[in-house]
């Protein structure tokens, strides 16, 4: 035999190497394509839903309202303006530090009430992590994407304390699938929080009764609409009876606010079913249909090879 001539081996490997470079070709796309569908679903999916670090809000209220500083005085009635900003502060693993602020303006400029506090806010279910912030608060601060159990309360800057809520119903608005919460909140002592009126706290307590409605859209966490009812009054401290209601509101948010807010949800919501669902599901496919006709083409070529 020739010094040149190939080795009876290498001859009979050869076909074989043929056949098997053609598989890896049908195995190898697919479990890549399996391998990143499953990377965004458990990587991307929950970057989305993550309270981002440099996470800013903006929301203006509007209210018909009714004042007055003293049990013995009349009424005002008056529309007022609300703005609520929330802006993260630092955010360290999964706990952000939120600074919320929110005032209360008449039409002429006068600021009724305002407030600022800080928040420690769990950055995954949203909840207030007791610890954190200026207060040791519990219950949801926002709510959380993938909504599906909601706990029982929420705490946020509307009110000096815990809110308790319950699921009211589902309901569509505008196209969108929106989750409806019903909270209330009763005998609220808020006698610190009005301090600034005449008589309180040397003659009075304040306590606060309030109800009203949360639109939430489910996927993304959004709140998207809010009503609030509600009555401060004068607290006798001696019987802890009733002296007469000196603050009645009726709030809702702004049209503006609530179409920015809409718009808002439906982003977060088409990023988060992407990158969980449509992104994942379109890949496995695309892993499947290459698979299949990887699988076809080998039978047919395996045919040809046997005639």
């Amino acid at each position: 035999m020739g010094a040149d001539a190939p080795h009876p081996s290498a001859m009979m490997n050869a076909p074989q190497a043929r056949r098997s470079i053609p598989f890896l070709w049908v195995l190898a796309p697919p479990a890549f394509l399996i391998v990143t569908a499953a990377i965004v679903r458990s990587s991307l999916g929950p970057a989305f839903e993550r309270l981002p670090a440099d996470y800013t809000s903006s929301v203006v209220l509007e209210s018909d309202s009714r004042f007055r500083q003293t049990p013995d005085t009349a009424f005002s009635v008056f529309h007022q303006q609300g703005r609520r900003v929330d802006q993260v502060l630092s955010a360290t693993g999964d706990i952000a530090i939120v600074q919320s602020h929110i005032d209360w303006t008449t039409d002429t400029g006068q600021v009724n009430y305002q407030t600022t506090g800080l928040y420690g806010v769990d950055r995954k279910t949203r909840q207030n992590v007791a610890g954190y912030g200026d207060l040791s608060r519990s219950g949801q601060f926002m709510f959380p994407p993938q909504l599906r159990d909601v706990a029982d309360e929420v705490w946020d800057p509307y009110y000096g304390g815990p809110r308790h809520l319950a699921f009211d119903r589902n309901e569509v608005v505008d196209g969108l699938a929106l989750a409806v919460y019903r909270f209330t909140i009763a005998d609220l002592d808020e006698t610190k929080t009005y301090d600034y009126l005449p008589d309180v706290p040397e003659r009075f307590g304040v306590g606060t009764d309030g109800e009203g409605f949360l639109w939430v859209e489910p996927v993304s966490g959004t709140l998207v609409d809010m009503t609030d009812n509600g009555h401060s009054f004068f607290v006798d401290p001696a019987t802890g009876k009733s002296m007469g209601d000196f603050s009645i509101w009726q709030a809702r948010y702004s049209a503006p606010s609530k179409a920015d807010l809409f718009g808002a949800a439906t982003s977060v919501r088409l990023r988060i079913l992407a990158a969980k669902i449509w992104l994942p599901t379109a890949l496995v496919a695309l892993a499947l249909a290459w698979l299949g006709s990887g699988l076809l083409w080998r039978c047919r070529g395996a045919r040809r090879s046997a005639e």
